[in-house]
C-alpha cells in the first residue's frame, strides 16, 4: 500500500509543481501548446508503441476495443436523455464533459507505473474505442446539437481522427498485429526511451492548464457533470468486474479505468459548441486529482499492487 500511495501523490506532486511553476512565472498557458503537442505527437505514440512489443491481438482485446466505444455511446445517451429540456449549448457541455475519458495524458501513465506491459496493453485497448470517441464521434455529435444538422461531415470526422497521432499509432500497431508483422526490437527500444519522458510530461502539462477561475452561472452545470461521472463510472465498475465475460485482469483492469477523468481538450470543445470554457477548465482540474485518489483506491481494494 506505502509503494502504492508513494506513486500516486508522486503524480499529484508532479502536478501541483506545473501549477506552481506557473504561478511563479516560469512557465505560461502559451507554454501548453507546445507540451501538448510533445505529449500527444511524440512521448505517447511512443508509449503506445513500445507497448505493443509483446501483445498479440485476441478476442479479450477486442473485447476491451468494444467496452471503450460502448461506455462512451452509454453516457451520451444518458446525457441526450437527462438533458433533454436544457438549452443547445448547455446539452453539449454535458455530452463532452460527461462522456470519453483522458486516457492517454493521465490514465495510461498511471497505469505504466504500476504494471507491466500486459496490463497496460488493456488500458490502450481500451482507449483505441474511447479514441474513436472522443477525438471525433463526440465532438460531431455535439457541434450538431449545438449548431443545428449539416455542420461536421464524415470527411471532417475522418479528418479529426487521422490527425490524432495516438489513434494512428493504435491504428499502425494494430493492423500490424493483426497481420502478425513484427517491427524490429530496436524500434522498440527507440520508442520506449523517448516514452518515458510522457509520465513527467502529461503531469507537468495538466499542472500548468489547472485554472481555478469560473463563473457561478455554471456552478449548476458542472456539479451535474461532476456527479453524472462519479454515478456512471461507479455503475459502469461494479458491472464490468461482476458480470463482464473474459480474464480476471481485464475486468480488473478496466473496472478502475471508468473512473478516468475527463478529456485534457474538452475545455476548447466546450468553447467551439459555444458554452464557456472555463466551466470545463475548472472541472477538468477538480476531476483529474479525484480520479487518480479513486484509482489509488480502488488498486488497493482490488489487491492489484
Amino acid at each position: 500500500m506505502e509503494v502504492v500511495l508513494t506513486k500516486a501523490f508522486g503524480f499529484l506532486f508532479m502536478i501541483a509543481m506545473g501549477f506552481v511553476l506557473k504561478r511563479v512565472g516560469l512557465f505560461s498557458l502559451k507554454d501548453t501548446d507546445l507540451l501538448t503537442r510533445l505529449v500527444m505527437k511524440i512521448t505517447l505514440p511512443m508509449v503506445i508503441i513500445s507497448n505493443f512489443r509483446t501483445i498479440d491481438i485476441n478476442i479479450s482485446y477486442l473485447m476491451d476495443i468494444s467496452l471503450g466505444l460502448f461506455t462512451n455511446f452509454v453516457a451520451i445517451a444518458l446525457v441526450l436523455f437527462l438533458t433533454r429540456k436544457k438549452q443547445p449549448a448547455e446539452r453539449a457541455f454535458y455530452m463532452i464533459n460527461g462522456s470519453g475519458y483522458n486516457i492517454g495524458l493521465c490514465t495510461l501513465p498511471f497505469m505504466q507505473s504500476f504494471f507491466e506491459a500486459k496490463a497496460v496493453a488493456i488500458v490502450c485497448m481500451f482507449d483505441v474505442g474511447n479514441a474513436i470517441m472522443v477525438f471525433g464521434i463526440t465532438f460531431t455529435l455535439a457541434t450538431l446539437i449545438a449548431k443545428g444538422k449539416g455542420n461536421v461531415s464524415g470527411k471532417e470526422i475522418a479528418k479529426t481522427l487521422l490527425s490524432s497521432m495516438p489513434f494512428v499509432a493504435y491504428l499502425v500497431m494494430i493492423s500490424l498485429c493483426t497481420f502478425g508483422i513484427h517491427l524490429p526490437a530496436i524500434v522498440f527500444d527507440f520508442a520506449g526511451m523517448m516514452g518515458q519522458a510522457n509520465t513527467f510530461l502529461a503531469m507537468i502539462l495538466i499542472g500548468i492548464m489547472f485554472e481555478p477561475k469560473m463563473k457561478k452561472s455554471v456552478l449548476k452545470d458542472m456539479a451535474g457533470v461532476f456527479a453524472f461521472r462519479i454515478v456512471i463510472a461507479c455503475v459502469f465498475s461494479y458491472v464490468i468486474y461482476h458480470y463482464l465475460p473474459g480474464p480476471l485482469l481485464h475486468r480488473q483492469i478496466l473496472s478502475i479505468v471508468v473512473f478516468s477523468p475527463i478529456l485534457s481538450i474538452a475545455p476548447i470543445y466546450t468553447e467551439r459548441c459555444g458554452y464557456d470554457r472555463s466551466a470545463a477548465a475548472v472541472l477538468n482540474s477538480i476531476m483529474l486529482p479525484l480520479s487518480l485518489i479513486l484509482m489509488t483506491i480502488l488498486l488497493i481494494v482490488l489487491k492489484l499492487y
